[in-house]
Formats: structure tokens, C-alpha cells, sequence
């Protein structure tokens, strides 16, 4: 890259990381719930438990119904029953219908700004599905959830954990994630690391290679 694009980009770098936080921490928060509206089709597949799935289904139906409402105090009590269901079902199956189960209580959870309980929910979605395309996105969640309450050394653990898994379609993100963490942390040096990873892993995610890029010039080099 000539030098001309590498300066350029700096100051617009700061401000699109102050502006856009929401969008880099969590971007795929809201995915979860499109995969969970999939589950469906996974009725023709015989590794499935058909009775996880007829159970899931009409627990998506009710998530579905109630998704503008998670933060209605008129709607508290039905909110809670339906968390109540979500848990029995994800403790009582295995796989992706209890991955998703969990995945739709996490999110109920962020709705709720309960992020402790976020975090725990996603990270027990990333066990259940731990062999499903499901694991690494209940993982990255789950960073998330740990940044909002503060905990950097949980988000690091999660986003590197998001990363052992493959055809994450995210993984620029959680790679550029643990450098913006390690400047957080003001170790430079494992910062600069990640985001030369970003870089070298992922040429062509252009927006995360072109932050990478902009990050490793504001630090000196």
C-alpha cells in the first residue's frame, strides 16, 4: 500500500472507531436470531432429534412474538417463561437446537442489558454446538458481552476461540477485535501482531485489512 492511502486514512480511522462501536463490537449479535429462523430445515436431516426440533420450533415461535417486547414490563412475566423454556430445552438437548435455544436467551438477555447472563448464555451456546456453524458466532457474542461489562482478558479468550473454529465467516473481525483490545491494554506490540494477522490471513476483507492497515500507522509504523 503507497503512503499516500496509508496517511489518508489515519484521522478517519480514530473517528470511525469512536462512531461505530456498536457496529465493531457486535455486528453479529442480530445473525444469531436469522440462523435461529432456519432451524426449520434441519427437520430432513436424521443427526437430528425430531422432537429437539418440534420443540425448538415453537419456541421460535413465541421468541418471534415476543422479540419487540423483551424490554416491556407489561410483557415481563412472559419474557420470563419464555427464558424459563429456552434453559429446560437447551439443557435437555445437545446440539444445534440447543445451541440455538441458547443463543435466543442470550439475546433476550442483550435486550436486556443483563450482560453477565448474555455472556454465560452464548458461551453455553458456543459448548452445545461446539461441532455446528453456530460455535463461533455464540463466541464472538460472547466477547462482546464480556467488553460491555468491562472484562477484556474474557472477550480476548473468546474472540481467539472464535478463531479454532473454521469457515467462521467473521474471523477478520474477531482478529481485528483482539488488536483493538490489545491497544485497550496498551500492549502495542500484541496489537500490532493482530493486526498484521488480519492482514496476512484475510487479504480480502478489505474493510478490516484496510483498518488493520490505518491501526498499524497510528501506532508508529
Amino acid at each position: 500500500m503507497d503512503n499516500e492511502v496509508k496517511t489518508v486514512d489515519v484521522n478517519k480511522t480514530a473517528a470511525f472507531l469512536n462512531n461505530n462501536r456498536k457496529y465493531l463490537l457486535g455486528s453479529l449479535i442480530a445473525v444469531v436470531v436469522v440462523l435461529v429462523g432456519i432451524i426449520g430445515f434441519l427437520c430432513i436431516s436424521d443427526a437430528v432429534n425430531k422432537k429437539s426440533i418440534l420443540s425448538l420450533e415453537s419456541l421460535v415461535t413465541s421468541y418471534v412474538d415476543l422479540k419487540n417486547d423483551f424490554t416491556n414490563a407489561e410483557k415481563s412475566s412472559d419474557v420470563d417463561k419464555l427464558l424459563g423454556e429456552l434453559t429446560n430445552h437447551a439443557k435437555k438437548y445437545s446440539g444445534y437446537p440447543a445451541s440455538s435455544s441458547w443463543s435466543m436467551a442470550a439475546n433476550i438477555y442483550k435486550e436486556k442489558n443483563e450482560w453477565d447472563k448474555a455472556e454465560d448464555a452464548w458461551n453455553n451456546a458456543a459448548k452445545k454446538g461446539n461441532k455446528t456453524h453456530l460455535a463461533p458466532i455464540a463466541l464472538f457474542n460472547a466477547a462482546v458481552a464480556a467488553e460491555e461489562q468491562g472484562n477484556i482478558e474474557n472477550a480476548l479468550q473468546y474472540y481467539n476461540r472464535s478463531l479454532t473454529v473454521s469457515d467462521f465467516p467473521d474471523a477478520a473481525h474477531a482478529q481485528f477485535s483482539i488488536g483493538r483490545l490489545q491497544e485497550d491494554k496498551n500492549d502495542k506490540e500484541a496489537a500490532l501482531q493482530a493486526y498484521r494477522l488480519v492482514i496476512e490471513k484475510w487479504p480480502n476483507e478489505n474493510n478490516w485489512t484496510n483498518l488493520a492497515h490505518s491501526r498499524i500507522v497510528e501506532l508508529g509504523l
